[in-house]
């Protein structure tokens, strides 16, 4: 799909340009590129990228924003917002850590969020463990299906992320249980529905 194809070759070079991903491994050891961007399965501009970062680090944490519009500045993308939060002092349910919602837009107009998760280091081991298990799964997966379904969901208002995540359309699909919106609500609600 051409949209997928673009995106994701938008999405490289802003990370090149920036010069973030040699920032982060810098100052935390490693990094990974993960969500639709590591899958091939983007439809819309979103980055998402998971650091190992213990609590004792969260100052060096919320010394970013700097850095980042730098990184954004040079590759000729401006700031618009941003958002940081530590969920270490109130552990968000997905887990212990630390979080940057970056929002950024490029010289076309084009609007592109960002998601920096700064995961317990233990926590980030096991989420790339997780991670590699997906994308060898998501080989054996009706990628247009899911493609189709992650653009028709977000086109319907308070839907995608609300009642239906990317999560939820991947196990649909990987279940071979439908083909439709209506089919992946049904398989949610159903005693067979995954977590």
């Amino acid at each position: 799909m051409q949209t997928e194809a673009t995106l994701k070759q938008r999405a490289e070079a802003i990370l090149r340009d920036t010069g973030w991903l040699d920032m982060f491994i810098g100052r935390f050891g490693a990094c990974a590129v993960t969500g639709s961007l590591r899958y091939d399965l983007m439809v819309w501009p979103d980055i998402d990228i998971h650091m190992p970062v213990p609590a004792s680090a969260r100052l060096a944490w919320t010394r970013l924003l700097g850095d980042l519009n730098d990184g954004l500045e040079r590759a000729g993308l401006r700031l618009h917002k941003a958002q940081m939060l530590d969920d270490y002092v109130d552990p968000h349910p997905l887990g212990a850590g630390l979080y940057w919602g970056v929002q950024f837009v490029a010289g076309d107009g084009t609007a592109w969020k960002t998601d920096l998760w700064g995961w317990e280091p233990d926590d980030y081991a096991r989420r790339q463990q997780s991670d590699a298990q997906l994308i060898a799964a998501l080989d054996t997966a009706d990628r247009a299906l899911i493609l189709r379904l992650k653009t028709q969901a977000r086109t319907r208002k308070d839907y995608y992320g609300v009642v239906v995540s990317s999560w939820d359309i991947y196990q649909f699909v990987l279940a071979r249980a439908g083909t439709t919106l209506d089919d992946i609500e049904a398989w949610k609600a159903g005693p067979t529905a995954n977590p």
